[in-house]
């Protein structure tokens, strides 16, 4: 019997350490990685789809670190591109490069398998010239049989620093947003899901709170040292909307958007 416990709680600790932290791609899992792994995080992000022509590429470079007793660190490289219709002018104009850098730490509290609900929280700060953010994370989640559930409660606050008149001022922004994700494990190697995301943004110049529900498939495949996800999240519909926009919020999100993200263990 002794024999029989120490061989399943090797066995768990093995599927811990090798297992990857991301199934999906909006929303994260309580998992981190084993004291001295290490891994090569691209992504890879459309954003597209207003009232007129709007196309923004989002690229992260991620290098993530396992510290041990539960603990990750990760350090980011952040590049972003939008090119728009500008009405004035009648053409697509197309905005400087946007380059920022962000560091992440994520604690795990309990595990999804071994106790009754897996639980980590996040801490990601980014800056750039003229950003500053920091992003919440409480994540939960639990895996029953095959299925895996997660629920992510993220907040995230924005500084923005501008010029109005000639004059520097900043602007502040509260991001909330409420995920969940569920997934089927089809076999060794793959994953077939979904994710449902309320995204909310609060204005504080304009005292509004943007609100859109967006809901789209996950696939998601992984090897020993290899994991590529990709997602579509479509906007199914704006819940909070300026006065005399009826449907999609096209104001302050995008008709459609997805996300590809690899990985490679080392």
């Amino acid at each position: 019997m002794k024999k029989t416990i120490l061989l399943a709680m090797l066995l768990l600790n093995i599927l811990q350490v090798t297992s990857q932290d991301r199934i999906f791609n909006y929303t994260y899992q309580s998992s981190v990685l084993g004291k001295g792994q290490k891994e090569i995080e691209v992504w890879t992000t459309l954003l597209q789809g207003k009232e007129n022509y709007y196309r923004e590429i989002q690229t992260r470079v991620e290098y993530e670190n396992g510290l041990g007793s539960n603990l990750q660190v990760a350090f980011y490289m952040n590049a972003k591109q939008k090119a728009f219709l500008d009405n004035a002018i009648g053409a697509i104009v197309m905005d400087p490069t946007e380059i920022s850098f962000s560091n992440e730490w994520k604690y795990k509290f309990s595990d999804p398998i071994a106790n009754k609900i897996g639980f980590a929280g996040y801490l990601e700060i980014s800056a750039s010239t003229d950003e500053v953010e920091i992003e919440l994370k409480a994540i939960f989640d639990k895996k029953i049989g095959r299925i895996l559930h997660v629920v992510n409660l993220n907040l995230e606050p924005e500084w923005i620093t501008t010029t109005e008149n000639g004059e520097i001022k900043t602007e502040t922004e509260i991001k909330y947003d409420f995920n969940y994700a569920s997934s089927y494990n089809l076999n060794k190697n793959w994953n077939l899901g979904a994710e449902f995301i309320n995204k909310n943004v609060y204005i504080k110049t304009d005292k509004f709170t943007h609100s859109a529900l967006f809901a789209g498939p996950t696939v998601s495949y992984s090897s020993d040292k290899f994991w590529i996800n990709l997602t579509a999240l479509p906007q199914i519909t704006g819940l909070n909307n300026p006065e005399g926009m009826n449907g999609l919020n096209l104001d302050e999100f995008t008709k459609f958007q997805t996300r590809l993200i690899f990985s490679y263990a080392f």
